[in-house]
């Protein structure tokens, strides 16, 4: 499967930032805690159209427990 944006995988801009701030809440180690923080570098400087993976959007969801 493709890459999508966050505005087509998520309904709202702010559920997604709310799955950006659980995951901040919950990333256990040094690995989760450098990818949370650069999925939101990432959403900063391309907003809603920032693409994330499927595999991406898994993983951010299983660290904010979603």
């Amino acid at each position: 499967m493709a890459s999508q944006t966050v505005e087509e995988l998520y309904d709202r801009v702010e559920e997604f930032t709310s799955l950006l701030a659980a995951a901040e809440l919950h990333a256990d180690g040094s690995w989760e805690e450098e990818f949370i923080t650069n999925m939101r570098a990432n959403f900063k400087r391309h907003g809603p159209r920032t693409l994330l993976s499927p595999h991406q959007q898994k993983k951010l969801e299983q660290i904010g427990k979603y």
